[in-house]
Order: C-alpha cells, then structure tokens, then sequence
C-alpha cells in the first residue's frame, strides 16, 4: 500500500499530513495521526530550527533540508541534520531528500553518510519535469537503493496516470500532495479518474464552510484511487503469473 499523505492547511478528519515551517500550525497537526515535517524548500529556517519544530509539534518523521536541484548543498545539509539530529531531542524518524537524478544523488549521499532508512525524492513538483520524467527518476532510483529503504515521492501523486504508472512500479511507500486541499478551496470535488469536477457555488455565505468537508472527501478519495489502481497491478500480476504455470 502506498500512503497518501496531504500536503495541508485544513484541520480535515484524514489521518495523513505534511507541513512546512511556514504553514505549521496546532490545529493541522492535531487533525493528523502521522505527521511529517517537511523542511520546505524555500523557508526561510536552518536545519536546527527544522528539528525544533519537529520536536514541537511532536513529528513523526521529520525532513532533512534540502535545495531545489542542488545536489551538493542538499548532501551538505543532510550531514550537518544527522549531526545535529544524533544531539537532539527530536525522536520523529528522519527522512534523507533527494534532488533528481535521485539514483545519482543516493549514491552521493551514501558515500557521505552511509545508507539510511527512509528516503524522500524531491525536486519533482515544478512544471519542468514532467510525469514521464518523474517516473524515469523514481525508476532510476529503484534499480540502485536499498531493498530495505523507505521511500517517499515529495509533492506528487495526484493525478491518473502517475498513479497508475508509479503503481507499477511497486517502490513508494508514500506520497505527499495538496491536490485534494487545492481542489476543495476551488469547489471541486476529486472523482474516480482524478478529475477536478466543480460541485459547490465558488462564493457565498457557505463557500468557505464547505472546503472543510469536500478537502476531506477529496483525501480519501485519492487513498482510495492508490489502492485501486494497486490491486489492479497485484491481479494483472497475478493473471500474467497464473498464465506461465
């Protein structure tokens, strides 16, 4: 199973949620089950003050700093976070980012800080790599990590055809997007095949008042929409299989 977890701003009922230093708040947080602190590309805040605030807001795992396609500074940080982590009192499960092409940058980092548990593929969510070109990294990566790594795709998976493809794939563990939170605030409710249907009146008194609900239905419908595409590649799987016996 791949976990879905929202990038969010909304207190919802689903369980699974990422934030940022710049968007952290209590009321998120206590919505969430399992929380990761992202490091947030772009805020303005040190690797110290990233485990801080993962300590505070009692994160389950917690993201190492990281710089958009800058795989040096971003192997950098993440040996200055293992430092600093190692005397800290943060206990939320760390997560090593890597810039793509990620199976280079795994091999970087492994020989600066040895292979670690849980990996993050970031560098993805901008328009100028595409799905095919998210799929080729998260393939690349695939053939080179180890077989016991935990790994999480940063800001993707809400749309058709990377789930259907990355559901092949058979390496995610999970993924984080603010799809289903983005939708609901522009009154769209996320169907089967991932489309965006607008279904509420944009203004008006109850406008705001509905986001809550339809940010939540959205969540789900996206961790359902995984898990379908998934038993269909388990059961095509299965049949190619069957057919060789």
């Amino acid at each position: 199973m791949t976990k879905v977890f929202v990038a969010s701003n909304m207190a919802t009922n689903y369980p699974r949620k990422l934030q940022k230093p710049g968007t952290v708040n209590e009321r998120v947080r206590n919505s969430a089950e399992t929380f990761i602190m992202d490091s947030g590309i772009g805020d303005d805040v040190t690797t110290s003050e990233v485990l801080d605030l993962a300590y505070e807001y009692d994160a389950d795992y917690v993201v190492a700093k990281d710089e958009l396609h800058d795989q040096e500074t971003t192997t950098e940080n993440i040996r200055k976070f293992i430092q600093l982590y190692a005397e800290h009192d943060c206990d939320a499960t760390p997560m090593i980012p890597l810039q793509p092409p990620h199976a280079e940058h795994y091999e970087r980092v492994t020989d600066a800080v040895g292979e670690r548990s849980h990996y993050v593929l970031g560098g993805m969510a901008v328009p100028s790599v595409s799905t095919q070109d998210q799929l080729r990294y998260i393939r690349g990566f695939a053939d080179v990590v180890h077989p016991n790594a935990y790994v999480h795709a940063l800001g993707v998976g809400g749309g058709k055809e990377f789930v259907r493809k990355a559901t092949q794939l058979d390496i995610l563990d999970s993924v984080d997007c603010a799809t289903p939170e983005i939708a609901a605030a522009n009154g769209c409710v996320i169907d089967q095949q991932l489309r965006q249907n607008t279904v509420r009146e944009y203004n008006g008194e109850g406008a705001r008042k509905r986001n809550v609900p339809l940010a939540a239905f959205n969540s789900w419908q996206l961790q359902d929409v995984w898990d379908r595409e998934r038993t269909a590649t388990q059961a095509t799987t299965q049949a190619t299989a069957d057919a060789w016996l």
